[in-house]
C-alpha cells in the first residue's frame, strides 16, 4: 500500500474516531442522569467546531434543561434563546423556556412563551395545562379556566388538569363548579392529597364545615405536607392528632434549612437574605401565590442550583422543606 493510501486510511480513521467521540458527548448531553456531566457534555458539544447545526440547538436545548434541574434558570433561559435564535419554531425551547420564566415570575413572557409552543407544537393537554397555570398566577381566572377547559377536552383524564381548573373557578369565585372539578380529580385519582386539600378549603367557604374537615383530615393523612390542611383543621377546631406528622415535617425541615440554607437563604419569618439574589423563603408565596399547587418553584429550593453547596436531598427530606416552606406562608 503506497504512502497516501496509508494517509488517506489514517484520516479516515481519525474522522471515525472524532465522530464517535461526538456521539459519546451529545449522547452524554442528552441523556445523563448526572447534571453535572450533561451540562460539561453539552458545553463540549456547543464548543466543538465540527458541531452540525440541529447538534448545537439539541445541546443547548438539553443544556437548559439541566440547568433548569439545577434551578439555574437565568442560564436556562440563555439556552433556549440561543436555541430559537437557531430554529425560530422550536416548539419544545419555547416552552422550557416558559417554564424557567415562571420559575423567575416573569409571567407575561411565560405566557408568551407557551403560546408560541401551542403554535408550534400544536394542541398538547400539557401546553395549556402551563400557560392555564401561568394566568392563575397573574391573577386571569378566566383565561386559566379557558385553557384548562381546552386541556381536559384534549384528555379528558387529566387529574392534574381538573383541580388546576378548580382553583381557577375558585379563585373568580365559582364555588360550585370548583368543588365538581375536585371532585372529578378524586374520583380519577383517589389518592390525589391536593385535590382533597383544596375542595376541603371550598367547602369551608360555603360553611360546610363537616366536609371540610373531613377534606383536610384525608389531605393530611395523604401528604403530610399540605400545611394548608392542618391550618384548615386548626381554624375548624378539629382535634390535631392527624397533624402530628405535619408538624414533625416542618421541624425536621426547619432543622434541614438551618444545617443546608441558612448561609444563603433568610429561612425565617424576618431578617433578608444574606445573599442578596437568594429569595427569602418567606416571600415565595408572593412568586407564587397558589402554595397549594405544590409547583415545581416550591420544591426547586430544596433541589440543588448553582450558587449552594453540593449537597443532595432526598424526596422525603424535600417533602420536609416544602412542609417548612408552606408554614412561612400567611
Amino acid at each position: 500500500m503506497g504512502l497516501s493510501a496509508r494517509l488517506a486510511l489514517s484520516a479516515a480513521g481519525l474522522a471515525l474516531s472524532v465522530g464517535a467521540v461526538q456521539a459519546d458527548r451529545l449522547s452524554d448531553c442528552k441523556e445523563s442522569h448526572n447534571g453535572a456531566v450533561r451540562i460539561k457534555a453539552c458545553s463540549e458539544v456547543i464548543g466543538a467546531k465540527t458541531t452540525t447545526p440541529e447538534a448545537r440547538i439539541d445541546a443547548h436545548r438539553a443544556r437548559a434543561e439541566a440547568y433548569g434541574e439545577r434551578a439555574a434558570y437565568k442560564d436556562a433561559i440563555a439556552d433556549y434563546s440561543e436555541a430559537l435564535r437557531m430554529k425560530t419554531d422550536d416548539g419544545a425551547s419555547y416552552y422550557g423556556r416558559g417554564q424557567a420564566r415562571l420559575a423567575l415570575n416573569q409571567i407575561d413572557g411565560a405566557i408568551s412563551d407557551f403560546t408560541q409552543a401551542i403554535r408550534y407544537s400544536g394542541e398538547q393537554p400539557g401546553l395549556y395545562v402551563a400557560r392555564g397555570y401561568a394566568q392563575l398566577v397573574k391573577g386571569n381566572p378566566n383565561e386559566a379556566v379557558a385553557d384548562f377547559t381546552v386541556a381536559i377536552r384534549l384528555d379528558p383524564k387529566n387529574a392534574s388538569a381538573l383541580n388546576n381548573r378548580g382553583l381557577a373557578y375558585r379563585k373568580r369565585g365559582d364555588l360550585d363548579n370548583a368543588i365538581k372539578d375536585y371532585s372529578a380529580a378524586i374520583a380519577l385519582n383517589p389518592i390525589y392529597a391536593l385535590a382533597y386539600n383544596n375542595r376541603g378549603y371550598v367547602f369551608e367557604a360555603k360553611g360546610d364545615r363537616q366536609a371540610a374537615a373531613a377534606d383536610f383530615r384525608r389531605a393530611l393523612s395523604l401528604d403530610p405536607s399540605l400545611v394548608g390542611a392542618k391550618k384548615g383543621l386548626k381554624r375548624l377546631g378539629e382535634p390535631q392528632t392527624v397533624s402530628a406528622e405535619s408538624d414533625k415535617l416542618i421541624a425536621e425541615g426547619r432543622a434541614l434549612a438551618e444545617k443546608n440554607c441558612a448561609w444563603c437563604h433568610a429561612i425565617g419569618k424576618t431578617g433578608d437574605s444574606p445573599n442578596p439574589r437568594a429569595p427569602r423563603w418567606r416571600d415565595l408565596h408572593k412568586r407564587h401565590p397558589i402554595l397549594a399547587l405544590r409547583d415545581p418553584l416550591t420544591r426547586g429550593i430544596a433541589r440543588p442550583h448553582d450558587e449552594m453547596p453540593k449537597f443532595e436531598l432526598s424526596d422525603d427530606e424535600i417533602d420536609t422543606i416544602v412542609a417548612y416552606i408552606n408554614s412561612l406562608s400567611p
